[in-house]
């Protein structure tokens, strides 16, 4: 009969932690209790049947004296805990304080509570570097990770501050492994590297657009030329690689402990517009729809150019902040990002569990329900159904 485990979720209450907590509710036959660790009290709202106990642990990774406690007969860490923030110009203090003295917190508390198993959550725009070294967006078609390239200076990366800043943390996981524990025996540590995600639960991504939208009467203004394609991921789909992640560090640490993998789906790989028009075809009452023009890609960066350097000038006087770096913006709506997903399959025994019909199906349900809410709470006009 197998041990039963107890799995700590750092970042378990936020968007893809609630997936994961359902994934291991529903699939993980080992699991005896699942610790979640967050800023905010956990709360179920993704609606699924909790068959193990949930432990909700207020606590800020950052201050380990005060959270020290939850790593006790930890026989896996998930730490998803991160300071996602795109501001610019970057809160490079705060990012540097969560995402990288955090993570290092967490894998210091991992070794003296002998944790065997850390699970890490990266991200795939840590690879979005100019193509050929000179252009302002990225072009990765079906690489592997030893083949995708990585920045190797802060002044490389498309998205300044938290790309870097993942990049930072993950490297400190993967160094990890093998270290010792305080009882003698070895960590072991994986990085999952997904693309942006979307589904039940999201607060960024599709809202964000939902937004734009909202101030165009649907359209979502094509400012990069005709867009490049991006891949995008269902959270439900990344949770089952995070949960298959854990098991191979279990079962076959020799073969994949201390490596990043790279984590995809069946979803459409398009431009986000179009995506988003997909999106709400299966939706009743949000209808998002490209603009029938093209802003020249060219003029848009020249423009992004030079807001963020009148922002740049004017920072020392007058603290102004813009939600993304324009360029940043612009360069990842421009970019082909094509991810192989061979290591996972390989090594993590990871297919896509739900269907690109299915993960439409059901984030169309919550994206509809956010829109609703949104705009009774801004009193807002919907958008008319074309």
């Amino acid at each position: 009969m197998d041990r039963k485990e107890i799995v700590l979720i750092t970042g378990g209450a936020g968007f893809l932690g609630q997936h994961l907590i359902k994934t291991l509710q529903e699939h993980d036959t080992k699991v005896r209790e699942i610790r979640v660790l967050d800023l905010k009290p956990y709360e179920n709202i993704l609606g699924h049947i909790d068959t193990h106990p949930v432990v909700s642990i207020l606590g800020d990774i950052c201050q380990p004296e005060k959270i020290e406690s939850a790593f006790q007969d930890v026989d896996c860490v998930f730490h998803m805990a991160a300071y996602i923030n795109f501001d610019f110009p970057p809160n490079q203090k705060e990012l540097q304080r969560v995402n990288v003295d955090g993570t290092q917190t967490v894998i210091n508390l991992c070794r003296k509570y002998n944790v065997p198993r850390l699970v890490f959550t990266s991200d795939c725009l840590i690879h979005m570097t100019p193509y050929m070294g000179r252009a302002n967006f990225t072009v990765v078609c079906n690489q592997t990770e030893p083949k995708t390239k990585i920045p190797t200076k802060e002044s490389e990366f498309q998205i300044p501050g938290y790309a870097p800043s993942k990049l930072k943390g993950e490297n400190l996981v993967l160094d990890a492994n093998d270290t010792l524990l305080a009882n003698g025996e070895k960590l072991k540590t994986i990085a999952i590297r997904p693309p942006v995600m979307f589904g039940e639960g999201d607060q960024l991504f599709v809202p964000t657009l939902i937004k734009v939208a909202l101030r165009f009467g649907g359209e979502l203004p094509k400012i990069a030329g005709p867009g490049g394609k991006q891949q995008v991921l269902y959270a439900g789909n990344a949770a089952w690689a995070h949960y298959r992640a854990k098991e191979a560090l279990a079962l076959k640490p020799k073969e994949i402990a201390g490596y990043p993998v790279f984590v995809t789906d069946e979803s459409g790989i398009e431009d986000t517009t179009r995506f988003c028009q997909r999106l709400s075809r299966a939706n009743e009452t949000l209808k998002l729809r490209p603009s029938w023009y093209q802003i020249p890609l060219f003029l848009s960066f020249f423009l992004a150019f030079l807001l963020e350097l009148l922002i740049k000038a004017l920072n020392p006087i007058v603290k102004i902040k813009l939600s993304f770096p324009p360029c940043g913006l612009l360069s990842y709506m421009s970019s082909i990002l094509l991810f192989n997903r061979i290591r996972a399959s390989i090594y993590l025994d990871y297919e896509p569990i739900y269907s690109e019909e299915k993960a439409v199906t059901r984030s169309a349900l919550w994206y509809e329900k956010w829109y609703q809410d949104y705009c009774q709470q801004h009193q807002l006009k919907k958008l008319k159904v074309k």
